[in-house]
């Protein structure tokens, strides 16, 4: 038994033992795709932050309707902006009047006194103070702005407690990974363990000894990337479905659109060679456990 024979030999004397030890890779792969995919398309919190914070350009009271739309899609247009969007006065009179309704005899008396506003959300994956500085900085020069309010020293410490709380996030994340891989090592050893005397017979009748452990992680690479590819596929699909049904899903993960979108697809597709690495090395790993046992 040598060559391409050595890579099916764990399935062809433990095959039972293989398919529940793949039916538990599945499942962790479907977690950790899950939660990867998650993590890239909300950025952590960044994505729910962003659909909170906004940043306010508050216009001067000469400032027409039409300047007003105007200045919202100037501020669309810059890279660190998600949306940007127009509120009249009228709108402005109408959001003070909801949260302060006493103080609607001040229209009586003297008109409306506020001013409209563009109300800008900037991309999750630009929520970074620098990101926040960089739009104050196009638009507070503009004769339109009256001023811009983003925050100031909350921000900053809303700022940081977010990059806190992402690095926590992903910290969880590679534990989650280490996790996974000490569970693929137990299985390659404890199957190596109980496949020694094959190995041993091979051996004897000639076979390389380092042709053994090679294959054997050779086959786990590939069983890993095949596993991976299926759970990433039905990560896809469960996310689709969820962000159709759920707006709150959208709004705090992402909309499924932005799974095709080239940013997101690149770590993504890195996701299936991680995953065959982190299988086959696995294998080596668990062999050579194996080997090392006292007999």
């Amino acid at each position: 038994m040598i060559g391409r024979s050595l890579i099916w030999i764990d399935w062809k004397r433990m095959r039972g033992a293989l398919l529940r030890e793949s039916a538990v890779r599945f499942f962790l792969f479907l977690l950790l795709g899950a939660i990867f995919e998650a993590m890239l398309l909300s950025g952590g919190i960044n994505r729910y932050m962003s659909d909170r914070w906004r940043v306010t350009a508050v216009l001067r009271l000469s400032v027409t309707a039409v300047e007003g739309e105007g200045m919202a899609r100037k501020a669309a247009g810059l890279p660190e902006v998600h949306s940007a969007e127009y509120r009249s006065p009228e709108t402005s009179w109408k959001e003070f009047v909801d949260a302060y309704p006493v103080m609607e005899a001040l229209r009586a008396a003297g008109g409306n006194p506020l001013p409209g506003y563009v109300e800008i959300r900037m991309r999750p994956d630009r929520f970074t103070e620098g990101d926040f500085r960089s739009v104050e900085t196009v638009l507070k020069p503009l004769p339109e702005v009256e001023k811009i309010l983003s925050g100031g020293e909350t921000l900053s410490r809303l700022l940081r407690v977010s990059r806190w709380m992402n690095i926590m996030f992903w910290a969880g994340y590679c534990i989650l990974c280490a996790v996974s891989f000490s569970v693929f090592f137990l299985q390659e050893k404890a199957r190596a363990t109980l496949l020694s005397g094959d190995f041993e017979y091979l051996r004897e009748r000639g076979v390389p000894a380092r042709a053994i452990p090679l294959s054997r992680a050779a086959a786990a690479a590939f069983a890993g990337g095949l596993l991976s590819l299926a759970a990433m596929g039905a990560t896809v699909s469960i996310f689709i479905a969820l962000s159709g049904r759920l707006p709150a899903f959208s709004r705090v993960i992402g909309s499924y659109a932005e799974i095709l979108s080239f940013p997101f697809l690149i770590p993504w597709a890195l996701f299936i060679p991680a995953s065959t690495i982190l299988s086959g090395g696995a294998s080596l790993l668990g062999w050579r456990a194996a080997q090392s046992r006292p007999r």
